[in-house]
């Protein structure tokens, strides 16, 4: 009898899956951070002994984070700093005993600015050093997935200078083979480039890749790259801000392409590269990504019309380097999620074409961390917190989000900075991603791994009897592994990733 009465709810459960409206993306997600002291949805690590600032992050096959960026100990001396934090927002110990790993590179003023995840879980942190007073290099290091350096990289895990690549890495790509590439912005005189360089697996320079294993290329008068990406074909595309000088000081967003052994594509544009203005003078794309059809976006910040404020600004681009009209008709799209300054930092695609970008936003009387998701035609999606975009404060003071990345759940986390007791700290929230594209919908509804008839079934047969609230976990035990033991979690785990409409 028991046992039709399962199967019975099982099917009401499934219909109900059907025919429900769906919840609200967007939403802080309660189970990243729910002790963190300030508050459900959000962390705050204190890394090093003073200021400290994420940014990037990758997320690993086990859905742990690994979030890299800077520390600051006494006067100006900068740190490469690594932390890993479990599913749950809480610092890894298995990672170097404490969840944290600091190293020392030049030993000055290190400015770690990118990390990728290797497929043998190893971590590589890429960004600048001084290795002479005025000058600064390319430099990185290579931890094990322990958070130990990786020995059998560079001198003892690390890279001081990466070939005489005067200037600051600013992003990292990872070639299917294991070799890695690195881009940035870098100077010869006075005059600034777009550079790259590419390593073997070793560390050492590729020299297979433009004859010496580093290349510099200049886009007008003055150039740098802050993202690279490479293509499923092997070609590898940059991205950042260039200028022409004749044209007082305006900046374009700008972009191009190399063919795997280093030269220019010249079937990107026709010249191998492209610049587009984008708002009213002044354009930097911070951050890009290639969509499955080869089409690439990218996603920064450009001056509004009245030179008043800074906004989101994207493009998108064909295969060809064309922009795309099929995206808001014209490859462009400029907007705001508030009235003040706008800064898009990252950006990264779902896997239902839509696209995510992260950024800081002025919001009444701070910066706070901000997020609008653009449909894969350029338009706002309104299913994002019902209105395409959202504001969330960290800190007390100012939030500077970096970084951005979407689990395989669909949960979003935007890691950077914000303010607590006076100094910089790790900080990073995590949204809900919503059934759009992303189903992490089971019967296993208390997340324990297994589907109980005294706990699983039991919740959707008070949920299918219209009861809500605590009443629905009344009287229920749950397993000391159950990720989603509250009425909270539970709700929005129906809500965010079933699809199912339920008040709270």
């Amino acid at each position: 009898m028991f046992a039709r009465k399962f199967l019975f709810y099982l099917a009401f459960f499934f219909t109900t899956l059907g025919n429900a409206t769906p919840g609200l993306p967007g939403t802080l997600d309660p189970s990243w951070g729910a002790t963190s002291p300030i508050g459900a949805g959000k962390t705050i690590i204190e890394v090093g002994p003073s200021h400290d600032s994420v940014t990037s992050i990758a997320l690993q096959p086990d859905r742990k984070v690994i979030s890299a960026g800077y520390c600051t100990g006494s006067g100006v001396v900068r740190f490469f700093c690594v932390i890993r934090q479990n599913v749950d927002g809480s610092l890894d110990t298995d990672f170097n005993g404490t969840g944290k790993a600091i190293t020392v590179l030049g030993g000055v003023r290190d400015s770690p600015n990118a990390v990728a995840l290797q497929p043998d879980g190893k971590i590589i942190l890429v960004g600048s050093c001084p290795i002479m007073p005025t000058q600064n290099y390319f430099c990185a290091a290579r931890y094990n997935s322990d958070g130990t350096l990786d020995s059998g990289f560079g001198v003892a895990g690390k890279i001081l200078a990466v070939g005489m690549l005067n200037g600051q890495a600013n992003a990292v790509a990872l070639q299917p083979d294991g070799r890695i590439v690195l881009a940035g912005g870098c100077k010869i005189g006075n005059t600034a480039y777009m550079c790259a360089a590419r390593l073997n697996i070793d560390g050492s320079l590729d020299s297979s890749f433009a004859g010496t294993g580093q290349i510099l290329t200049l886009i007008g008068d003055t150039a740098a790259a802050h993202s690279a990406a490479l293509q499923s074909d092997g070609r590898i595309v940059l991205a950042g801000e260039c200028s022409i000088a004749a044209v007082n000081i305006t900046t374009s967003f700008c972009a191009l392409r190399y063919d795997a052994n280093g030269s220019l594509d010249t079937t990107f544009n026709g010249t191998g590269s492209t610049m587009t203005v984008v708002g009213s003078g002044l354009d930097t794309a911070t951050s890009m990504a290639i969509q499955p059809d080869g089409k690439i976006v990218l996603a920064g910040y450009c001056i509004n019309s009245d030179h008043s404020a800074w906004t989101f600004c994207v493009t998108r681009y064909n295969h060809d380097g064309s922009l795309d009209s099929d995206f808001n008709t014209n490859g462009k799209v400029v907007t705001s999620i508030t009235v003040g300054d706008n800064n898009a930092h990252a950006v990264v695609l779902q896997n239902d074409g839509k696209i995510l970008i992260a950024g800081q936003c002025f919001d009444v009387s701070k910066f706070s961390y901000c997020a609008l998701r653009l449909n894969s035609d350029g338009s706002l999606d309104k299913s994002f917190n019902d209105t395409g975009s959202v504001v969330t404060g960290v800190g007390l003071v100012s939030d500077v989000p970096s970084a951005i990345a979407i689990q395989p759940d669909g949960k979003a986390i935007l890691a950077g900075s914000c303010v607590i007791g006076g100094l910089d700290r790790f900080c990073a929230i995590r949204y809900d991603g919503g059934p759009f594209g992303y189903k992490s919908c089971s019967l296993d509804i208390d997340g324990d791994g297994r589907v109980l008839a005294t706990t699983d079934a039991l919740i959707n047969m008070r949920i299918a009897l219209g009861i809500v609230g605590n009443a629905v976990i009344g009287g229920i035990t749950f397993a000391a592994n159950a990720t989603r033991n509250t009425w909270p979690l539970i709700r929005d785990y129906l809500v965010t990733q079933c699809g199912m409409s339920l008040v709270r």
